[in-house]
Order: C-alpha cells, then sequence, then structure tokens
C-alpha cells in the first residue's frame, strides 16, 4: 500500500451544502425511519427540505372472463392500505417537525407500475434520494434492493444507502472514495463533493488499479486527488494489492479500520443483469455495507 500525503488545507465547516431537496424513500418496511433519519440530518445542515416518497404497492386482481370486476376483498385491502399509509404519513411530518426540517409526503400508489420506476420518477425531482436497507429481513432486504437499484439507474440521482441501525452524522470525520478509473466512480466522487467539502479527512482507495494511457500504476487516483484538493477536499490516497480477496469485502475491511463514516462508490459499472445472476460489487456493498453508502451511476 502507497500513501501520498494529505493536502495542508482544511475546510471543514466552511463549505454549503449545495441541495435544496432531499429525497427520503418510505418504502413500507422496518428500516423506514432510518431513512428519513439520515435524509433529514443532510437537510438540516443544507438548510434543505426533505421530500419523502412514499411508496405503496398495491395488490391486484387479475380479472378473469367470469369476474371482470375487482374482488371486493381487493378494494377492501386497497383501503386498509391507504389508511396504514395516511397514518404513516402523518406520523413522518411528525418526525421531520421533532427533527426542525421543512418537508412534505408524496403518496404514490404502484398499482399498475413497477414501483421502482416510481419511485425513480419521483426522486428526479430531488438533489439526493435517500433509502434504507433492513437487516433482520430477507425479503424486505431483497424488495429494498430492487427499489435500490431502480432508483439507482432510472432516477439520474445519487443515492444514499443507510442499513438499518447506522446514523448519518455531519460533518463527517472520515470518509472513504472507492476509486477506480470509470465514469460510475467519477460521477459519484463529484456527486458526493458537498459532504466530502466538510470531512475531516478523507481516503481515495483504489485496489489492483490498472495501467492507463493518463496513469501509471504507480500514480493511480493521484489526478482525481488532485481535483479533489482543487476544491478544498482533504484527501489522501490509498492503493491496495486485493491478493485474490473480493473488493466489496475489502472496501468494507478498510472502512471498518478506520472507523469511516461514509463509503462512496460508483454503482452498477457492469451490465445490470450481470449484477444480478453473478452478483458484482454494488450488489455486495448493498446487502454487505455497515454504513451510509454514498452510489451514483
Amino acid at each position: 500500500m502507497s500513501v501520498t500525503s494529505r493536502s495542508a488545507t482544511t475546510r471543514v465547516g466552511e463549505a454549503s451544502i449545495g441541495w435544496h431537496d432531499i429525497g427520503s424513500l418510505a418504502a413500507q418496511v422496518s428500516c423506514d425511519s432510518a431513512a428519513l433519519a439520515a435524509a433529514a440530518t443532510i437537510a438540516a445542515t443544507a438548510k434543505a427540505k426533505v421530500s419523502v416518497i412514499q411508496l405503496l404497492p398495491m395488490p391486484v386482481d387479475a380479472a378473469t372472463a367470469w369476474a371482470l370486476s375487482m374482488d371486493p376483498a381487493i378494494s377492501e385491502r386497497h383501503e386498509q392500505i391507504r389508511d396504514e399509509a395516511r397514518r404513516q404519513a402523518q406520523d413522518i411530518r411528525h418526525r421531520l417537525a421533532s427533527y426542525g426540517v421543512p418537508g412534505d409526503v408524496t403518496t404514490l400508489e404502484a398499482t399498475f407500475h413497477d414501483p421502482a420506476s416510481l419511485a425513480a420518477l419521483a426522486a428526479r425531482r430531488t438533489d439526493l434520494v435517500v433509502t434504507a436497507r433492513p437487516s433482520g429481513s430477507i425479503a424486505d432486504a431483497t424488495y429494498t434492493h430492487s427499489l435500490f437499484a431502480g432508483l439507482l439507474l432510472n432516477s439520474g440521482r445519487p443515492v444514499l444507502v443507510v442499513p438499518e441501525g447506522a446514523k448519518m452524522a455531519l460533518p463527517i470525520q472520515h470518509a472513504v472514495i472507492a476509486w477506480t478509473d470509470s465514469p460510475e466512480a467519477t460521477r459519484a466522487m463529484h456527486d458526493a463533493l458537498p459532504l466530502l467539502l466538510n470531512a475531516t479527512s478523507v481516503d481515495l482507495v483504489t485496489i489492483d488499479p490498472p495501467a492507463s494511457p493518463l496513469e501509471s500504476t504507480a500514480d493511480a487516483g493521484q489526478a482525481a486527488a488532485l481535483l479533489l484538493r482543487s476544491h478544498g477536499v482533504n484527501v489522501a490516497v490509498h492503493r491496495i494489492h486485493s491478493e485474490g480477496r473480493v473488493p466489496s469485502r475489502l472496501l468494507l475491511d478498510y472502512c471498518r479500520n478506520v472507523k469511516a463514516g461514509l463509503l462512496v462508490a460508483g454503482g452498477y459499472g457492469h451490465p445490470r443483469w450481470r449484477e444480478w445472476t453473478v452478483g458484482g460489487t454494488t450488489r455486495e456493498l448493498f446487502f454487505e455495507t455497515t454504513l451510509p453508502t454514498f452510489f451514483s451511476h
């Protein structure tokens, strides 16, 4: 591992977070409150509002030649879901008031539309969308992963994933950037600048970096670090040899060792079908991360 020296200039507390609307996904799972808390923390620092996307997957009654009208039981279930959603929306408004941040709730019923597509459509109206990942339910984790993938690939917005039980603390004391010389990692690094500018320290970590026409292996990550320093980010470069270890676990172990409060990573650098069928770093980070993780595509 080689390390370059840190910038001598630190701008903690000086830079303003240039976001005005923070999205928070309420997906009707146990970890929704974690997403709302993180979104409120960022909004309070940025002097922004929180736009809660309340997503309601509605059961659909399959019509047949003998029954062309909706089953009364399905209609009753829809009303139950709406009643529960109204109670949740009221609770969200009370929570936002307790956090001292303005906000609103938009309720989307996913009846004949893909829930992830609806969520992505709403997220385009925000600067950043926060979603949480449950820790106790495989079914809920799988569902929230499908929503996360839809948000990341179709919203055009960065997505902050907060594992259940994790907390977003600002300003960030130590952030880690998972760097590869790729469009996704470049976009993530740039999109996360509002958070990185106020971080006490940032490690740009690259694993088994290949040589490129512009950088040798020994200099990998240096140009990205220079760009960050020109913005005022206090960054150091760390080059790691994987020695056959899985990149996602290497990154998470690194974050754990340095007590990082944020991980920044590009998402879905490979085709999505490959990530879903044989796995990939984005999918593994989503399911295994234990700290707030900022993704861009």
